[in-house]
């Protein structure tokens, strides 16, 4: 009898064990009653990204991909919309009084998220320090600034050395976050880099190197409640395959730097999609001209942009990028547009360009092409078919690979020979910083262009408060550039971005993820 009633008893605990187990794998797969998942219920975000952040001083780096995690937590004075237009942001207002003093209005009542005050007195700390600092990477792009004077707690003026019509670009980008004087003083700025202070809409939590940066929402932000999203992870995931992974299977909502390669396993998975967004970014060739190059003869320079099919290099590892033959972009002041949407691909023009050179199939042309190799998507293996587009005109390429520290070394100092592959970036939004290179003064040792008329274009614009003067004055330098070819185009970069269905997530032409922009569906 005592048997029997141990078996029936064994018997009903491996039911109810059975039914709780049934009942919590329901909760879990419908959680919301509405057929969403737990993850579609989250208040929690996270973006996985290639390039962690490399500090917090927003002063000392030059990463785009620092100032793109870095604008959820500091604010900047003035804010730049995704069609690079300028709205006050801490502002209420700006003007310019005279060509050398801007007026600027605060708002009230805003915080740092330790709950200090934002006053003229930050603004004066943080724009002075790096327009003073030239040890700052970010000093070049600030040192007009001479003197920010305070009139009162939300008034003050910035005073430049001398005109400068890009001030307003320059407060709405990387390194014009404001930061907290009084935290920054009573803590140093050891601690300040430990736990970083702004008034963005989320502030810090931790942050794990090289693995991810949690934020959390800033309930007093002086823009109000503006997220869907109580929780922002940025994870830091460099393999492209594990970031793929990490969308399909839901760990991440958002993943950047999708190649065309794995589109179609993104699009077929049930809940997720690919998308793309235009950037300022542009994929070119640095060409050498001091005597000693080969590439210092003009005739040279041309036939390698005519042995080069910009199309072919953009169905192959970018599809709906733009070939151009200028680094301004669509939507920039000056945009010269004549440039935009064309290359001059004639292999036959190359060849001929080549013997009226001098060069001939037994006498070829030999140049030494450098790229980078595992830097960005595909950096060799779009080296390597440019090297089989320029042997096919009889060109022979001695062609060097180097791995990150190396060719980052050789493209700051110089060392590059007759061809070095880069891409530079526009978050100014100014005509100014992408023209900059083609002053002589620019990196004489691994550039070598010198034109004195462009120089004197490049001088006058700087300073000219004449809008469409200046304008003028930037597209002739790009149409006497694009002759000249110190820079080889190639097209403007493309990113494309894995996303779940769920969320609502428009790219930026910045490459910035404004959380408060990404929405729950």
């Amino acid at each position: 009898m005592q048997t029997k009633t141990m078996k029936l008893f064994f018997y009903l605990l491996m039911i109810i064990q059975l039914l709780v187990v049934t009942a919590c794998g329901n909760q879990t797969e419908e959680s919301s009653g509405d057929g969403k998942t737990n993850s579609e219920e989250s208040n929690d975000l996270t973006i996985a990204i290639s390039q962690d952040v490399d500090t917090f001083d927003t002063q000392n780096t030059t990463a785009v991909s620092t100032e793109s995690v870095m604008v959820n937590l500091q604010s900047y004075l003035i804010k730049r919309d995704n069609e690079s237009k300028l709205h006050p942001h801490l502002l209420e207002s700006y003007e310019l009084k005279d060509d050398l003093t801007w007026s600027f209005v605060l708002k009230e009542n805003i915080k740092f998220h330790n709950g200090d005050p934002l006053t003229a007195e930050d603004v004066k700390f943080s724009l002075e320090r790096v327009a003073t600092d030239n040890t700052l990477k970010q000093y070049q792009n600030y040192k007009t600034i001479k003197e920010v004077k305070i009139i009162d707690d939300t008034h003050f003026d910035i005073v430049t050395d001398g005109p400068d019509p890009v001030l307003p670009y320059r407060l709405a980008r990387e390194a014009a976050g404001i930061f907290p004087k009084k935290y920054i003083e009573e803590n140093g700025w050891e601690e300040f880099l430990k736990h970083p202070i702004g008034s963005g809409p989320y502030e810090f939590v931790e942050w794990n190197k090289g693995e991810s940066l949690v934020m959390k929402k800033f309930n007093d932000y002086f823009g109000g409640d503006v997220s869907d999203w109580d929780t922002i992870t940025f994870r830091t995931i460099i393999e492209t395959s594990t970031r793929i992974g990490e969308v399909l299977t839901g760990g991440v909502q958002i993943a950047n730097s999708i190649p065309p390669t794995d589109w179609d396993r993104v699009n077929s998975n049930d809940g997720t999609e690919v998308i793309n967004g235009d950037q300022t970014s542009v994929m070119m060739l640095m060409v050498n001209q001091n005597k000693e190059f080969k590439t210092s003869d003009p005739k040279v320079r041309e036939a390698i942009d005519y042995a080069i099919d910009n199309q072919a290099l953009i169905d192959k590892y970018t599809p709906g990028s733009v070939a151009t033959r200028t680094r301004v972009v669509p939507g920039v002041a000056g945009f010269e547009e004549s440039l935009y949407d064309t290359n001059r691909y004639d292999p036959e023009k190359a060849k001929q360009l080549l013997e009226e050179a001098g060069y001939f199939d037994s006498n070829p042309l030999e140049i030494t092409y450098t790229a980078s190799q595992g830097r960005t998507y595909a950096d060799s293996e779009q080296a390597q078919m440019i090297t089989g587009m320029l042997e096919a005109v009889g060109i022979k390429v001695n062609l060097k690979l180097l791995e990150a520290s190396q060719y980052v070394d050789v493209r700051t100092t110089g060392k590059n020979e007759e061809l070095l592959q880069t891409s530079w970036n526009n978050t100014l939004f100014d005509p100014s910083l992408a023209l900059s290179h083609f002053h002589s003064t620019y990196n004489p040792e691994g550039f070598g262009y010198n034109n004195p008329v462009v120089d004197d274009l490049l001088d006058k614009a700087a300073v000219n408060m004449n809008p469409e003067e200046r304008a003028k004055q930037y597209q002739e330098v790009q149409k006497i550039v694009s002759e000249e070819l110190p820079y080889i185009y190639i097209y403007v970069l493309k990113d494309f971005y894995a996303v779940s269905d769920f969320v609502q997530f428009e790219p930026r032409v910045d490459g910035m993820f404004y959380v408060e922009e990404i929405k729950k569906k």
